[in-house]
C-alpha cells in the first residue's frame, strides 16, 4: 500500500469522467452506434468499458465476432454521434481550479487520455487548461490503449517525470497507472464504484475533484 502525501514532481491526469463530465455521453454514443449496426448491447455493459481504448471496447463489451464484422463501423458511428454532444461537455466543478493550483504549485501536468485528438483537444478547450500542461497523449500517441500502461508511459517520458501520481475515473485508468507503476487516486464522478476501484489497486478513492483540491496537500506535494 503506498502511503501519502506522496512526494511527486509529475500528476497525470485522465481527461473524460475525470476532468470534464463526459462518460455517459460516451455511453449513449456507443449505445446509439452498436444499435445502428443490428448489436443490441446494453447501456450498462457499455458504460463498464469506457476508459478503455475504443480499439477495445467493440470486442469487450459485444465480442470479437462483432469486433471482426462491424468494429470499424460501430467506432465510426460513435465518432458521429459523440460529436453532436461536444456542445454539452463541460468541466467538472473544480477542474480549471485544478489544473491552475498544480501548476502554481510546481507539479509537471500530463493530461494522459485515450480519446481521438480532435474529442482530446476540445476537452482541453473547456478546461482553458493553455500552458497549465505539460503534456497531452491521446489514441494516437500509443500502439497499446488503456489498460495497457503505454499511454501513460509516453506522457512520463515527454515532460521527464521521474516520481508521479495518477488521478483517474475508471478501472481502467487504476489498471493502466498500475501498469506503470504509479500510485492512483482515483475518483468516483465517472461512475464506477469505490469497491471496484480498490480493488483494482487505487491507493485512495474521492468523492470528486472538488474532495482532491481539499486534500491536496494531504495527498501530494512538489517535490524540491
Amino acid at each position: 500500500m503506498t502511503s501519502f502525501p506522496r512526494h511527486v514532481d509529475t500528476v497525470v491526469l485522465d481527461v473524460d469522467g475525470t476532468l470534464v463530465d463526459s462518460n455517459y455521453h460516451h455511453t449513449l454514443a456507443w449505445w446509439q452506434s452498436f444499435h445502428e449496426q443490428g448489436r443490441q448491447v446494453q447501456a450498462w455493459r457499455i458504460h463498464r468499458a469506457i476508459g478503455m481504448g475504443g480499439d477495445r471496447l467493440v470486442a469487450a463489451v459485444a465480442g470479437d465476432e462483432a469486433e471482426r464484422e462491424v468494429g470499424d463501423a460501430v467506432r465510426d458511428g460513435w465518432e458521429q454521434h459523440y460529436d453532436k454532444h461536444l456542445d454539452d461537455i463541460v468541466p467538472f466543478p473544480g477542474a480549471r481550479e485544478l489544473l491552475a493550483e498544480l501548476d502554481d504549485r510546481g507539479f509537471r501536468v500530463a493530461l494522459a487520455s485515450s480519446g481521438i485528438p480532435r474529442h482530446t483537444e476540445h476537452a482541453k478547450e473547456v478546461l482553458e487548461a493553455g500552458g497549465r500542461v505539460g503534456t497531452t497523449t491521446t489514441s494516437e500517441d500509443a500502439g497499446e490503449s488503456k489498460p495497457h500502461p503505454e499511454l501513460i508511459e509516453v506522457a512520463l517520458d515527454r515532460v521527464d517525470a521521474t516520481h508521479a501520481v495518477l488521478v483517474g475515473d475508471s478501472v481502467w485508468d487504476v489498471r493502466s497507472a498500475s501498469n506503470a507503476g504509479l500510485p492512483v487516486i482515483a475518483l468516483l464522478c465517472g461512475g464506477f464504484g469505490r469497491a471496484e476501484l480498490e480493488e483494482e489497486g487505487a491507493t485512495v478513492v474521492l468523492e470528486d475533484l472538488q474532495e482532491l483540491r481539499r486534500r491536496l496537500d494531504e495527498l501530494v506535494r512538489a517535490m524540491s
